[in-house]
């Protein structure tokens, strides 16, 4: 037991070690009131360097895109300066990295970050991961504006921008610091900074408050057509839904929402028609064209769903190349089915198993996702190794891990519940995956299956070698007869439920479906 000495003592060291941490980082200044052409001005404050040349780099790749990005295309002349304001010899060294010589007299990095959504550079970068600078709306993507020194990732981060009157910064993050003018936010780490995006403009938001978590809706809709209130309430049936799916209690106590709604009649650098959603741990951002909320409330929903359920995998469960994420080059994890497939069917089944969508409505989106991934992508192709090589060998078949990757976390969950009589699905599975890696630690790639036989059953490791590991493609009639589903491969392609199945199959529907068995 500590006395109130003993206390006092450890309590004054703990300061210390904290201030000490915090006098060693990272100062960023931006000022988002002084816009010109579509650029602003980054101003940092460099970490204390002990080399003689240090390379600064912007990133080539992220989590979550799966594709090459290099941020540092749209960073010009950036300058490096000692304490008192005399430049030190910069070299670019590529795109993303420039080397700053006389480094043990950096004091302060200078540049420019201009616009992505609007920019003339061709550039393969997904909109949901870009940056949009203009009067009214300014996306913060961390990894498109700030910077980091190699080796000095861990150093914690301050950010602070200078921003107009009137203007909120929607974040999972809440500013350390705010007033009319000004926010200060604190990142523990690269990593944290990177996952953190923010929306600044006059707020549309909504909060709820789903059990422990408060729920941020923020959107941008420049004509108006759709207001954060009416997400926020598609999405409460959604997340009151998630919570109970995921044992009464969300993983994260603040979760936000930031939506961007694309006018139609203007042009940006992307393709035409492409939208889409990036999961962070906390929080997720969406680019979806403008339309009426109508129109968009089913996709939306859908969308909303598979990004929030990331936070389960790969923000909680994850290997070493997701947990200890290379900026500089792309070294990809073997088990995007976990990531993203697992992530899209637990999206859809929460919304059957809670009455959002009906029994039909989910068998018809996996009947077609067995339609495209048959149709559309190679079948034979190891879902392991499109993985590794998503952005680069097989970045034309990434779109398969929403459709067969999908499919293999909906076959594993039914053949789960076939091994355990009901009683241990793929909810229990990624449950006891959260408690043996949790948020701090990672996997092994070649040692997941292996683990995942550990905590299930050992036919749980000998389907994922043969169908995902493998190239034999999934028997999809055999795994879903084991549910009491048929599924009709010639004409309409449908699943269909089986009244002529057993009644151990049927008891097995009923759980998969709603949770239940059929007598209770």
């Amino acid at each position: 037991m500590y006395n109130r000495k003993n206390l006092f003592l450890l309590l004054c060291l703990w300061g210390i070690s904290v201030s000490a941490s915090w006098a060693q980082r990272y100062q960023y200044t931006v000022d988002l009131t002084q816009l010109q052409d579509d650029k602003f001005k980054v101003s940092l404050l460099a970490p204390k360097v002990t080399e003689r040349n240090v390379i600064f780099a912007l990133p080539k790749i992220i989590p979550g895109t799966y594709a090459i990005s290099d941020y540092g295309a749209f960073t010009s002349n950036l300058v490096a300066t000692d304490r008192k304001g005399r430049r030190l010899p910069v070299k670019q060294l590529n795109t993303n990295q420039w080397e700053i010589g006389k480094a043990k007299k950096l004091y302060k990095i200078s540049y420019e970050v201009e616009d992505i959504f609007d920019t003339g550079k061709e550039h393969n970068i997904y909109p949901m991961a870009a940056t949009n600078i203009e009067d009214k709306n300014i996306v913060v993507h961390t990894p498109g504006i700030f910077g980091y020194v190699e080796g000095q990732n861990k150093l914690p981060i301050e950010l602070t921008f200078e921003k107009p009157t009137g203007f909120y910064g929607s974040s999972a993050k809440l500013p350390v610091e705010s007033t009319a003018t000004r926010d200060v936010f604190h990142m523990e780490s690269l990593d944290d900074l990177y996952d953190t995006p923010i929306m600044y403009g006059v707020p549309d938001t909504t909060t709820v408050q789903v059990g422990n978590c408060e729920v941020l809706v923020s959107v941008y809709s420049p004509n108006k057509l759709i207001q954060s209130r009416e997400i926020a309430n598609w999405l409460t049936d959604l997340l009151q839904g998630a919570k109970k799916y995921l044992g009464g209690k969300l993983p994260a106590d603040r979760y936000a929402f930031l939506y961007y709604f694309k006018d139609m009649g203007i042009k940006q650098s992307f393709p035409l028609g492409l939208a889409g959603a990036l999961e962070h741990t906390t929080s997720s951002f969406y680019y979806i064209p403008e339309m009426p909320s109508d129109v968009l409330k089913n996709m939306i929903v859908d969308v909303s769903s598979h990004e929030f359920f990331h936070i389960i995998t790969p923000l909680t469960i994850a290997s070493r190349e997701v947990k200890e994420f290379n900026y500089d080059t792309a070294v990809l994890s073997k088990h995007l089915w976990l990531y993203e497939g697992t992530t899209e069917y637990t999206a859809h089944h929460v919304q059957v198993q809670n009455g959002i969508n009906t029994p039909e409505q989910f068998l018809d989106k996996l009947a077609e996702k067995i339609a495209d991934s048959r149709e559309n992508y190679n079948d034979t192709l190891a879902f392991t190794q499109l993985s590794k090589y998503a952005a680069s060998t097989y970045a034309d078949e990434y779109g398969n891990v929403y459709q067969k990757g999908a499919l293999i976390g909906a076959c594993l969950d039914m053949y789960l519940l076939h091994l355990s009589d009901g009683g241990y699905g793929l909810r229990n599975l990624t449950h006891d995956l959260g408690i043996r890696y949790g948020k701090d630690r990672f996997f092994e790639d070649d040692e997941l299956f292996d683990e995942i036989a550990k905590l299930s059953f050992p036919e749980a490791k000998e389907f994922l070698v043969t169908y995902t590991q493998g190239n034999r493609p999934i028997p999809y009639e055999y795994y879903f007869s084991l549910v009491g589903v048929r599924y009709q491969p010639d004409g309409e392609k449908k699943l269909v439920m089986d009244e002529s199945a057993s009644d151990q199959a049927k008891k097995l529907r009923s759980i998969w479906l709603t949770g239940t068995t059929p007598c209770e």
